[in-house]
C-alpha cells in the first residue's frame, strides 16, 4: 500500500507564483475590455503585453494546480479525490453560471457585447471564464486515472498521450461542458510529475539560477512571439508546426513566471501579500470578471478614459475585492458557500470526534481566465 507523502513545508514562492498567474488573468480581462470598448488600438503596448500573457498564464495555472494532485489522490484515494473535486467544481459552476448570467443580463445596456437572454438556459455551454471549472473536473479524472507521477512507464505512456492531446487540441475549444482547454492537460500532468516538494526545493535554490532561467525563458518567449504563435485556449486554426511553437512559448512563459515569483519572494512585504493572494486564487478567479468589467464601466461613466488608469484600477479591484470577500466569508458558514460547498453538500464527519472538513478555498484549490471565450469575457 502506498503511503501518503509527508506534508511538505509550505513554500511561499509557489503561492506567489499562483498570485502572479491570477493577477495575469485579471490583467488579460481588464485589457480585453479596454480594447473591445475602442479605447486602445490593436498595436497598443497594453495589447502587446496582453497577447503575450495569453500564451502562458493559463498553462502556468494548470501546471501549478497539477503540483497538488499526487498527494490529494494518495490521501483521499482516486475515487474520493475525483468525487470531492467534481462535486465542488460542479456546484461552483452552476452557482457562478447563474450569478454571471444575471449580472450580464442586468448590464446588457452598458456592455461591449450584450448577452442573448436565451443563452442563459444553455448551461451546458460555458461562457466567459467559467470553462475552467469543467476543465478542473476533467483534469481530476484524467490525472487520477493515469497517475503519471507514479513510475516511468506511466510518465512515458500517460504523459506522452497527454502531450499529443495538447498538440492536437491546441486552439480547439468547442463551447461544450468539459471540452474547453483540453490542451492544458499536459501542463497539469507536468505539474503532477514535478510535484509540490520537488518544485518547492527548486524554488528555494540560488536566486542567480532563477535569474538566468528567467532571462533565458524571456529571450525564448521574445523570439517565439515573432512566429505565428497562438494561445492554447483561444479558437485558432493553425498547423502542427505553429502549435508546437506555441507550446514552446507557453513553456518559456511559465518558466519566466516561476522565476519572477522566486525573485519576488526575496522582498518580504510583497512576498507575504502575494502569498496570501495565491492562497485565494479560486475565489479571485470566480469573481474577478464582474469586478474588472464594473470598474471599467464606472470609470468611463465618470469621464476617466485613460487606458493605463483603467487597467491599473481594474486589476487592483479585480484581485482585491474578491480576496477581501473570500477572506470575510471563509469562516462564516452562512456565506462561504459562495466559494465552497455548502454544509449540506460537503463531506460528513463519521463520528463525534471526526475532524472538521478541510476548507476548499485554501492553497490546494485552483482556478483562471477565459480560453475560447477569453476575449469575449471582458467585452462588457
Amino acid at each position: 500500500m502506498t503511503e501518503a507523502p509527508a506534508r511538505p513545508q509550505r513554500v511561499a514562492a509557489i503561492d506567489v507564483a499562483r498570485a502572479v498567474a491570477i493577477i495575469g488573468v485579471a490583467a488579460n480581462h481588464s485589457i480585453d475590455g479596454i480594447l473591445n470598448a475602442g479605447l486602445i488600438p490593436t498595436d497598443h503596448p497594453l495589447e502587446v503585453v496582453n497577447s503575450a500573457l495569453y500564451l502562458f498564464r493559463m498553462p502556468a495555472l494548470a501546471f501549478l494546480l497539477g503540483l497538488f494532485v499526487p498527494r490529494a489522490v494518495v490521501k483521499r484515494g482516486a475515487a474520493g479525490y475525483v468525487r470531492e473535486r467534481a462535486t465542488l467544481m460542479l456546484w461552483l459552476y452552476l452557482l457562478w453560471y447563474l450569478v454571471q448570467s444575471m449580472a450580464e443580463l442586468a448590464t446588457n445596456q452598458v456592455k461591449n457585447v450584450p448577452r442573448e437572454p436565451g443563452a442563459t438556459w444553455r448551461v451546458w455551454e460555458p461562457f466567459a471564464h467559467l470553462w475552467f471549472l469543467p476543465f478542473l473536473i476533467v483534469t481530476a479524472v484524467v490525472l487520477a486515472v493515469l497517475r503519471p507521477w507514479q513510475d516511468p512507464a506511466r510518465r512515458l505512456l500517460g504523459g506522452g498521450a497527454l502531450l499529443l492531446v495538447c498538440l492536437f487540441t491546441w486552439g480547439w475549444n468547442p463551447s461544450l461542458f468539459g471540452l474547453t482547454g483540453l490542451s492544458l492537460l499536459a501542463f497539469a500532468a507536468a505539474g503532477s510529475v514535478v510535484g509540490l516538494a520537488r518544485l518547492g526545493a527548486w524554488m528555494q535554490g540560488p536566486p542567480w539560477v532563477w535569474t538566468a532561467a528567467g532571462l533565458l525563458g524571456a529571450g525564448s518567449l521574445g523570439v517565439l512571439l515573432q512566429a505565428d504563435v497562438v494561445p492554447s485556449t483561444l479558437p485558432a486554426e493553425v498547423g502542427l508546426a505553429e502549435r508546437a511553437l506555441s507550446l514552446g512559448a507557453a513553456v518559456a512563459g511559465t518558466i519566466v513566471l516561476l522565476a519572477v515569483s522566486v525573485l519576488l519572494t526575496r522582498v518580504p512585504p510583497l512576498r507575504d501579500l502575494l502569498a496570501a493572494i495565491g492562497r485565494r486564487t479560486l475565489p479571485i478567479y470566480l469573481a474577478h470578471v464582474l469586478v474588472v468589467a464594473g470598474v471599467r464601466v464606472v470609470l468611463l461613466r465618470l469621464g476617466v478614459d485613460q487606458p493605463y488608469v483603467i487597467a491599473t484600477l481594474a486589476v487592483l479591484a479585480g484581485v482585491g475585492i474578491p480576496f477581501a470577500v473570500a477572506t470575510f466569508t471563509a469562516d462564516r458558514p452562512w456565506a462561504n458557500w459562495l466559494f465552497d460547498l455548502p454544509p449540506a453538500l460537503g463531506p460528513r464527519p463519521s463520528g463525534p470526534s471526526a475532524p472538521a472538513p478541510v476548507r476548499r478555498v485554501g492553497a490546494h484549490r485552483q482556478r483562471a481566465a477565459t480560453p475560447s471565450r477569453d476575449r469575449a469575457t471582458a467585452r462588457r
